[in-house]
């Protein structure tokens, strides 16, 4: 599993630098025989209140998008494209951990979370394609 390390300010999640052996050998780039190129690695942000994460989520170029919100306070996400959102997610949090939920969004709306003690949550966008393969979002933290 290739995990990038989180990034304390904006993150632009449609342009991670993956390590070299993750993209097809030493030059960074597919060889012949290579596997056709699909999504790989999984990517990531910490949310505070003064590093909201802004980006894409694509799932044609990574596998998971994971959000690690501090808290306490509310955790809004926000649909900055021009086209509906569906996003698959997890949440784990101190005394919950569920999977299988969905965010849906129209362009321009906003969702919110409660992030209820300072453990703060992690939510992980993934997909089954039951979603939208891309997602312009601003998540932030309030409160």
């Amino acid at each position: 599993m290739v995990r990038t390390a989180f990034l304390p300010l904006v993150l632009l999640l449609a342009l991670p630098a993956l390590p070299a052996a993750a993209q097809g050998g030493a030059q960074g780039g597919a060889q012949a025989g290579d596997a056709p190129a699909g999504p790989t690695g999984e990517f990531g942000c910490e949310v505070g209140r003064e590093n909201p994460c802004r980006g894409r989520v694509d799932f044609e170029r990574g596998r998971s998008y994971e959000f690690r919100i501090a808290g306490p306070g509310e955790a809004v996400f926000h649909n900055e494209g021009n086209r509906r959102c569906v996003l698959e997610y997890s949440l784990t949090e101190s005394a919950l951990a569920t999977t299988g939920r969905r965010l849906e969004m129209a362009p321009g709306q906003s969702t919110t979370l409660p992030v209820k003690d300072a453990t703060g949550m992690i939510v992980r966008f993934f997909s089954r394609g039951l979603g939208t393969p891309t997602c312009d979002l601003l998540v932030e933290l309030r409160g």
